[in-house]
This record gives C-alpha cells, sequence and structure tokens, in this order.
C-alpha cells in the first residue's frame, strides 16, 4: 500500500470510531452497484463514461428504438401511419436479428395491434 492509501486508511478509521458515517442518508440499505463483472478490466472506465453520458451500444439502441415505434404502432389511429411504421419495425427486427438478438420482445405489441384493429372496426360499425 502506498503512503497515500496508508493515509487515506487511517482518516477512514478515525472517522468510523468518531461516529461520522452512523447516521449517512442510507445507512443500512443495500447498495445499488452497476455488475460489471463480465466487462473486461481494461474497458470498464470506459463502459462507464460512455453509460453515464448516455450512449448506449448499437443493438440496444436498435431494441429501444423498435420499442418505441411498436408503442407508436399501438397509438396510432391512422391505417397508413400504423402501415409506416409497421415498415420501419420490421426493418428494425431484422437488424436486431442480424446483431443476433431475439425479436420476441415485439410480439406482444403485434397481438395488442390486432385487437385494436378489431376494436376499431367494431367502433365504425
Amino acid at each position: 500500500m502506498s503512503y497515500l492509501d496508508l493515509l487515506v486508511e487511517k482518516q477512514i478509521q478515525e472517522a468510523q470510531l468518531d461516529g461520522k458515517f452512523d447516521n449517512l442518508p442510507g445507512a443500512g440499505q443495500r447498495l445499488i452497484l452497476d455488475d460489471d463483472s463480465q466487462v473486461p478490466d481494461e474497458l470498464r472506465m470506459s463502459y462507464r463514461i460512455l453509460k453515464m453520458t448516455g450512449f448506449l451500444p448499437e443493438p440496444l439502441q436498435i431494441r429501444k428504438d423498435a420499442l418505441t415505434i411498436a408503442k407508436l404502432i399501438s397509438h396510432a389511429t391512422d391505417s397508413d401511419t400504423r402501415k409506416g411504421y409497421a415498415t420501419q419495425l420490421e426493418y428494425l427486427k431484422l437488424k436486431l436479428q442480424n446483431c443476433g438478438l431475439s425479436t420476441d420482445f415485439l410480439d406482444d405489441y403485434d397481438y395488442g395491434e390486432e385487437i385494436k384493429g378489431r376494436l376499431l372496426k367494431h367502433d365504425r360499425l
């Protein structure tokens, strides 16, 4: 241990003995830590910086975009708008499959769209 590490450790121990850590917010609660154990050590810091700036890897950004478009489809009232979104969604599904990711999470939206279509037809009668 370096001199600086020893100095910091000594100050932390003194603060513990003085009770300076006793009534801190969140005391006794579990820490919420990001699990980055699968990230190589040499990449860990750069991954954290990217995460803090809101960057997503391309496959995850595509997944996020697909969920957004699926939500837009479920809220669209115009059939032409739904068709346009559906075309975009199919394109994103292909990109996800090319990345090796499943698109099963989007199947729920298709079922909801079918129900919505039936309800809209029923309302027009």
